[in-house]
């Protein structure tokens, strides 16, 4: 089964979560459409663009379908160190929690793995060496490829959920609205919510 990553946030938010979802691309379709014939939404599912109730009827589905998820986050990592370059740091720390959502999901599976990433945020030359590093610890018998999101549901819904948990983390009105979808998901285990290695945010990890 597939794995779809995306992220949402970064340096200049505080924040920064990246979400890795293992689920069959025709699944992924069938929700983003049923999803659409409900909502009648025509364009790009995105999780910017939804309100709280959408949001809700999206992980409505997802409840009814085989698939498993692991969320990173990093907030006190995102301060760059003293002269480091801001865009330098963000990449960093999206590779970093790029390799360590993935690698939680696939621990202990034995099988060949497809990665596939979002392809629209960082140059393309940042992207083919995140690409390499992700190929390298998959092993030779799996794969990392770019995709545009707009082009397959598994990265839209991925970009939902990472964005789900970003407004967790924000200290808004809606972080409560926020914490309540994703809830059951946590506490059954469908996802799973870890803290970007080498964070220093120590006892502010995120409850889940």
């Amino acid at each position: 089964m597939p794995i779809y990553c995306d992220e949402s946030g970064g340096v200049g938010r505080g924040v920064m979560t990246l979400a890795a979802i293992a689920i069959d691309e025709n699944v992924a379709h069938l929700i983003v459409s049923r999803f659409r014939e409900i909502t009648g939404l025509s364009g790009e599912l995105k999780g910017s663009r939804i309100d709280v109730a959408e949001r809700g009827l999206l992980f409505e589905l997802l409840g009814q379908a085989n698939w498993a998820a692991n969320v990173g986050i990093a907030i006190s990592a995102l301060a760059p160190a003293p002269g480091e370059d801001r865009g330098s740091h963000d990449t960093s720390i999206y590779a970093q929690l790029l390799n360590d959502t993935v690698a939680a999901l696939i621990k202990g599976t034995g099988d060949c793995v497809e990665v596939v990433i979002d392809d629209g945020r960082y140059s393309p030359e940042t992207l083919a060496l995140i690409r390499k590093d992700i190929a390298d610890s998959i092993g030779p018998c799996g794969s990392a490829t770019l995709d545009l999101s707009h082009r397959l549901s598994g990265l839209q819904i991925a970009d939902v959920i990472a964005n789900t948990f970003f407004n967790r983390a924000m200290a808004t009105v809606r972080q409560g609205r926020m914490a309540a979808i994703v809830a059951p998901f946590l506490k059954s285990g469908k996802i799973k919510l870890q803290v970007l290695s080498g964070d220093t945010q120590g006892d502010d990890k995120p409850s889940e």
